[in-house]
């Protein structure tokens, strides 16, 4: 018996390798991650390698077990170095839906960011298996006795049965419907500790295939959207017949501005005297403004900006991509346009296509143009894009000024900038802003790229500079032209600055680590400035993305119903709870979990009274998930029930 025990393992030698170098090049790509080796449900994964290895069991010859193995391990490889870059960039896991963003993915990168400790430690577990390999005798067949061949194929079919058992629960738990049971009182993982980085891309792409949602009675969908209408809190109408000025500021942080030792030890050195000199305009927000304090964002740039113009979000899918066609009424350029006959402009200074904007905020949203970088070339806005580099937002407001803010109308425009994007590198557009900060002699250079860390926030810095100049033309021009008295500017941060960990880097938080206090990785910049405010008001209260279109409508002095919409307005005493789509995440300033069952981090002031708050919260938010999915799903705001709504929200806002 220990004579054939001998004889198999001798026999199957590379299978046995292969299936131990697949786990541990697995491994390896897990813990770039997530920081840890860990895989709750590694399954889906262990029976896919158990498959391949008992597959090789049937070759004739062991050379081509190693061809075999090669291929497999190469792939395998080269598929979750994919997976590590799209991690180390967006901080997200792929999802079946990414695949509408293929065309997108590369046309705002400078380079591609290699994970050194992936790609060193993988690409020594693939070369030992190839050179150990090849030291074998290939030629030499392989006995494979009649019995043996029988028990390999039963084998090699509960291999299969087991993969196929285990694939249909994990797509099943993709599919399924009931959010709070899988979201919030589940045991998931956070990212690619669930399943791993294979086991996740084989359940999205067979997820992704078959997932359908159903809109199901629409006349229980009407219900449910007609059954609340949001309270006035303190602050409603208070800017009624106002203009409305939204600006997205791509990866802003308080940190791009701000000097705080303890908050961002790794940021700026400098006084504030000094920060005010090379940011007065983001200070003059601040000491004029509502400054959001406590704002939290942990979104894409596509599902942020979706959020602040309609409030809400579906949960599987990419709305610019799969419902560019649908009509989303609740959105704040439709609502405008139905009220009080308000056209809507959108201006971005990147190229029309990305993420779908030049069809779905004109078809969906409501706007009556989007207008790009390619249009802003013909205004005057040098395009830098096809250079490699970014474009600058203050050549941008300054060429649009006269059509963003028109003189003669009630106008609502909406602003996403590009310059702070990253990845941050040096651009020669930049220049002038290097030059200041050397006057200053603040963020030298390393020596030859010594400290790519603090290079990288050199670069940020400036970036922050031109964005700070284009605030500056943007509320110059608003003063001089009177706009501002009756205008509503709400300028708020899209998500962090993850590219190059800069956010993990300034902060000094790295949730591999140590997860402590890890919500404030995502508390980000938002004002609101209402007409000529003189002074400034913090509110403290915990707000997200979700909040802001609730926070427009309440100061435009607009009843809504509140069930389609995710959030709140800042000024209402209700808090609401940031669950991130992109990253399956629950986040307040206390408390970032998966799953109640799988608390990342708390506060030390959170109890038992926090927590059954908080699952309130999140169930209630979950419910609404649930009716949005299937009002996209089914294009709900067409016919009977378009007119519906927009009879119910012109009786709401009807004035006695």
């Amino acid at each position: 018996m220990k004579a054939k025990v001998q004889d198999f393992f001798k026999q199957n030698f590379i299978p046995i390798c292969f299936a131990l170098c697949a786990i541990a090049v697995e491994m390896v790509a897990v813990f770039v991650t997530t920081g840890r080796v860990r895989v709750r449900q590694p399954w889906l994964f262990l029976t896919l390698v158990a498959t391949l290895a008992v597959v090789q069991c049937l070759f004739h010859t062991q050379k081509g077990q190693y061809a075999f193995s090669v291929v497999v391990l190469s792939v395998q490889t080269v598929a979750n170095l994919v997976f590590v870059v799209l991690y180390d960039m967006t901080g997200s896991i792929f999802d079946f839906s990414m695949f509408n963003l293929r065309n997108d993915a590369m046309a705002i990168l400078e380079s591609i960011p290699l994970n050194f400790t992936y790609v060193s430690v993988s690409g020594v577990i693939l070369s030992a298996f190839i050179t150990f390999g090849r030291e074998l005798d290939h030629g030499k067949p392989r006995r494979i006795t009649k019995r043996a061949f029988w028990a390999t194929v039963l084998c090699l079919c509960l291999c299969l049965g087991w993969h196929c058992g285990i694939m249909w629960k994990a797509v099943k738990s993709i599919r399924d419907q009931d959010l709070a049971n899988k979201y919030l009182y589940g045991e998931n993982s956070e990212g690619y500790g669930e399943m791993g980085l294979m086991g996740n891309f084989l359940a999205e792409i067979f997820g992704g295939i078959g997932h359908h949602v159903e809109m199901g009675d629409p006349e229980e969908i009407s219900d449910f959207i007609y059954e609340e209408v949001a309270p006035q809190s303190p602050m409603f109408g208070q800017a009624e017949g106002y203009n409305t000025v939204t600006v997205l500021c791509e990866s802003l942080e308080w940190f791009a501005f701000l000097q705080d030792e303890e908050l961002y030890p790794y940021g700026h050195t400098a006084s504030e005297e000094v920060l005010r000199q090379l940011y007065p305009n983001f200070y003059r927000l601040m000491g004029s403004s509502y400054v959001l304090n406590n704002f939290h964002a942990r979104e894409k740039t596509d599902i942020s900006e979706s959020l602040s113009l309609m409030g809400s979000y579906p949960l599987y899918y990419y709305a610019n991509y799969s419902y560019p066609e649908n009509h989303i009424a609740n959105s704040l350029p439709n609502v405008l346009d139905l009220l009080y006959g308000v056209e809507s402009y959108s201006y971005h200074n990147g190229t029309e296509t990305f993420y779908n904007r030049n069809k779905y905020l004109t078809q969906a949203m409501g706007f009556k143009d989007f207008i790009s970088s390619e249009d802003m070339e013909d205004m005057g806005m040098v395009n830098h894009i096809p250079l490699g580099e970014r474009n600058l937002d203050s050549q941008m407001i300054e060429a649009c000024k006269e059509e963003m803010f028109p003189t003669d109308r009630r106008f609502n425009t909406y602003i996403t900038t590009i310059t702070l994007h990253g990845q941050y590198a040096h651009r020669d557009n930049l220049q002038p802003y290097y030059d200041k900060l050397d006057k200053y002699g603040l963020l030298p250079l390393s020596q030859d790229g010594t400290d790519p860390e603090a290079d990288a926030f050199r670069y940020y810095a400036a970036a922050a500079m031109e964005v700070d100049k284009a605030i500056g033309v943007l509320l110059d021009y608003l003063e001089e032209t009177g706009l501002m008295e009756n205008t509503l500017l709400v300028l708020f941060s899209d998500h962090s600055a993850y590219y190059q960990s800069m956010s993990n880097y300034v902060k000094d938080i790295y949730p591999q680590a140590d997860p402590t206090n890890i919500s404030q990785m995502y508390r980000v910049p938002a004002f609101v400035r209402v007409g000529n405010m003189e002074k400034a008001v913090y509110v403290d209260k915990f707000t997200c993305t979700a909040d802001l279109l609730p926070t427009i409508l309440d100061l435009l002095g607009i009843r809504y119903y509140e069930n389609i919409y995710y959030g709140s307005s800042a000024f209402e005493a209700e808090e609401s709870i940031l669950y991130s789509r992109a990253y399956n995440v629950f986040i307040t300033d206390k408390i970032y979990f998966t799953t109640l069952t799988n608390v990342i981090w708390a506060d030390d002031a959170v109890d038992d009274a926090y927590l059954e708050e908080i699952s309130r919260r999140a169930e209630t938010l979950l419910e609404k998930v649930t009716y949005i999915n299937r009002i996209f799903a089914g294009d709900y705001f067409t016919g009977s029930y378009l007119r519906e709504y927009e009879q119910r929200m012109l009786a709401l806002n009807t004035r006695a």
